[in-house]
């Protein structure tokens, strides 16, 4: 008896108008591992139902795949068949590692009397939020209008225009009844009143998004940080109450500052926060990287999703803490959870998946937790001993009747405890491979990939490890394969493309091309990424009132939405603004800056009534104002490079790359006009320069002097032995003097601040 047959006897009265062989045929055209997910399966094991979501790829779509709703994706045949059937659409959004849209799918999409409920009166679409984020964007703009939050799943009722009328979030089924009932009798009684509704809320949004342009003053700097620290939490670290998020944006913008002015609130609030969260909970202690959120206050419970663009982000995060304070325990959390995403997240094109779901085995965490007696029979008496010395196994660290892995103060273990503290935990790690490991949501992600490679790069450079900066190139290169006939695409799913790249995509590729050319100073990352400017300025950027829109496809979209503050991932205009800042600091073209400062000025309206929310923008303007502070920096429109390396034994080398055809003065020119290049140290308070070893000047003859003058070009190395004179470990402050030429002209002197 063929497939076919077995699915039309077993087939309950809920049947697709859409071709059910097409259907039949791509369900039978999985791989040999593919298991439908729905409670609905036949005696040969088959799914009785399935739906149009079945033809696509997102691992989210197809988790709906075989649920008894009638799904389309978000596409013109969905639009079309309400509009010619006079149906309003039921727009559900959430990702494929998404605990409660799990759970809504479980008790309301793959249930009988909703699906046939939502069938006959409504034309349902499903949204994988993570490959629409502008989708996403609009319903969740009308949900925070009408409710003042949103989350996911993502529920929405929408007119056959895109024009949204009810928005909401997880809703049990007997609520979904009601609310659905609800609007089949107001579609069929009081449909006018729907529609202006729907045009009443269109209208708000859209006027929401006019911007008003204005000035931001170097004074909103400490303003921000002023509201950051007052939103801090001093007991247990993070900002707000729970649930607690990581807010990497703000983390990075008080390291920033606290490298350019240091206090003891700005790195406590560092500090503490990165600590509590490294104790164990929101950190994966045996497995390495970070969970999506904390349920509580103390960062002990989270919500057990790992998503990709937490790790990029927080490994920075740590990456540059450490750098700042030289703690060894900042080291350690970005190498682990780095050297986690290398081995758990990484597919055969060396690109990353994007998340890890939250359940297994049919509950949330169960793959992370673990009971004493379980802890017990896998270390011995004395090993379990010493687990007990250093981990928290009391109530305060229960998660339902098992426990969370954390220690009981991170801060007073000793860095030789570590290679012991590693042994016990690879044991528990070699256990729980062998667990039923959560879902992995495979698509790659061209923003999420692009976001690692900052974080792969400056890790590679802070500890000197090869295997982080050769994966951040490779990253690099793998990425370039997502443009194809010049088209960017967003997701790779299978190694197929799909979906057309969205502003996210560009301006984080951009950012991260930027980190590539200042690795490894080629040319060719520099023009990557002004030409994807060139086309993000063609695609996206608003020319009336500036500032750059999420998508440039507003099909059934009604407003044109430009992400300003940061989220879980940074404010794609706040990238952009760091971006073109740090453009025109390597080029020569001015152009760049202007446009910086058209972008700033178009939120500056928000920036300046609520700078909490605008981390990324405030590092950008402390760029612009005051310079970049990072390892490497430029002078004189990118003519001149300068890459600073601290070493061990408090040894440091600055390296200046000049442009062919320009020059400097060497450290004693042979002219009194002439302006030397000079390190001198800033902080003598804490630290004492105890040799400085400049190279010896080149002599030369330029058009513009009759006399010899002594220079440095290509390639200069300026070395320096310290001797630190503080108890705590404080960066040190050195300025460099430089004078540029040419063979015809000497340009202005320059001051250049270098903390390494």
């Amino acid at each position: 008896m063929s497939r076919l047959w077995l699915l039309l006897i077993f087939l309950p009265i809920l049947v697709w108008e859409y071709s059910t062989t097409e259907l039949e045929r791509a369900y039978a055209n999985k791989n040999v591992d593919y298991v439908p997910r729905t409670q609905h399966i036949d005696e040969q094991g088959r799914a009785k139902f399935t739906n149009r979501l079945i033809l696509e790829s997102s691992p989210y779509l197809l988790q709906h795949a075989h649920n008894p709703v009638n799904w389309y994706a978000f596409s013109d045949e969905a639009f079309d068949k309400a509009k010619l059937e006079n149906k309003p659409i039921f727009i559900s959004i959430g990702y494929a590692t998404c605990h409660w849209c799990h759970v809504m799918e479980e008790e309301s999409f793959d249930d009988l009397e909703v699906a046939k409920f939502l069938n006959k009166h409504f034309i349902s679409i499903k949204v994988d939020r993570e490959i629409r984020p502008d989708v996403d964007a609009t319903y969740m703009n009308v949900s925070q209008l009408i409710n003042g939050s949103g989350g996911w799943p993502l529920n929405a009722v929408i007119l056959p225009d895109g024009k949204a009328f009810f928005a909401g979030t997880y809703f049990p089924k007997a609520q979904l009844l009601e609310i659905l009932s609800q609007i089949k009798t107001l579609w069929k009684n009081e449909k006018d009143s729907i529609i202006n509704k729907a045009n009443e809320i269109d209208n708000v949004l859209n006027k929401a998004k006019v911007t008003t342009h204005g000035d931001i003053d170097k004074a909103i700097i400490p303003k921000t940080i002023q509201a950051l620290l007052d939103d801090f939490d001093e007991i247990e670290g993070g900002f707000g109450e729970a649930p607690k998020f990581p807010h990497e944006p703000i983390l990075l913008l008080l390291i920033d500052e606290q490298k350019r002015h240091p206090n003891d609130e700005q790195l406590n609030a560092i500090t503490t926060t990165l600590d509590t969260m490294a104790s164990g909970g929101f950190y994966d202690t045996v497995g390495g990287g970070f969970h999506r959120y904390s349920t509580d206050n103390s960062w002990l419970v989270p919500h057990f999703e790992k998503m990709l663009y937490n790790q990029a982000q927080l490994s920075l995060v740590y990456t540059r803490a450490y750098k700042l304070t030289q703690k060894p325990l900042y080291r350690r959390i970005a190498q682990q959870t780095l050297d986690y995403v290398l081995k758990e997240m990484q597919d055969k094109n060396r690109g990353f998946f994007s998340a890890t779901d939250a359940d297994s085995e049919g509950e949330e965490g169960t793959f992370f937790v673990w009971s004493i007696n379980k802890i017990k029979s896998i270390l011995n008496e004395d090993e379990f001993k010493h687990f007990n010395q250093w981990f928290d196994l009391s109530s305060h660290t229960d998660f339902e009747g098992n426990h969370v892995i954390r220690f009981k103060d991170v801060n007073d273990i000793n860095v030789n405890d570590y290679k012991r503290i590693d042994e016990l935990l690879v044991k528990l790690y070699n256990v729980r491979i062998k667990r039923e490991a959560p879902l992995t949501d495979n698509k790659v992600l061209l923003s999420w990939n692009a976001l690692m490679i900052p974080s792969l790069i400056e890790a590679g450079e802070v500890f000197n490890e090869k295997k982080y900066t050769d994966a951040g190139l490779v990253l690099a290169n793998y990425l370039e394969s997502f443009n194809q006939n010049n088209k960017l695409y967003r997701a790779s799913i299978n190694n197929k493309l799909e979906s057309n790249a969205l502003f996210e995509d560009y301006v984080y590729l951009a950012n991260a091309y930027l980190s590539v050319f200042d690795q490894t100073h080629e040319k060719k990352w520099l023009d990557r990424t002004i030409k994807l400017v060139n086309i993000m300025n063609n695609k996206f950027w608003d020319k009336e009132r500036f500032g750059f829109n999420m998508t440039n496809d507003d099909k059934y979209l009604n407003t044109r939405y430009k992400e300003s503050y940061d989220g879980a991932m940074p404010s794609t205009n706040g990238i952009a603004y760091q971006m073109l800042v740090k453009l025109n600091n390597r080029t020569t073209e001015r152009a760049f800056i202007q446009q910086a400062d058209q972008l700033l000025s178009a939120f500056s309206t928000e920036i300046n009534q609520s700078p909490y929310s605008y981390s990324s923008f405030i590092l950008g303007l402390n760029n612009a104002t005051f310079s970049e502070l990072s390892s490497v920096q430029y002078a004189y429109d990118g003519r001149v490079r300068i890459y600073t390396q601290k070493l061990d034994n408090n040894k440091v080398i600055v390296n200046l790359t000049l442009e062919p055809l320009w020059h400097i003065n060497s450290n004693q020119p042979l002219q009194d006009s002439l302006i030397g290049t000079k390190i001198t140290n800033v902080d003598t308070q804490n630290w004492t320069i105890k040799e400085t070893v400049y190279p010896q000047g080149e002599l030369t003859k330029l058009g513009f002097s009759e006399d010899k003058i002594s220079i440095y070009k290509d390639q200069v190395n300026i070395k320096l032995e310290l001797k630190q004179r503080s108890k705590n470990y404080i960066a040190p402050v050195f300025s460099l003097t430089l004078q540029a030429c040419s063979d015809k002209v000497c340009l202005a002197p320059v001051e250049i601040t270098i903390k390494p």
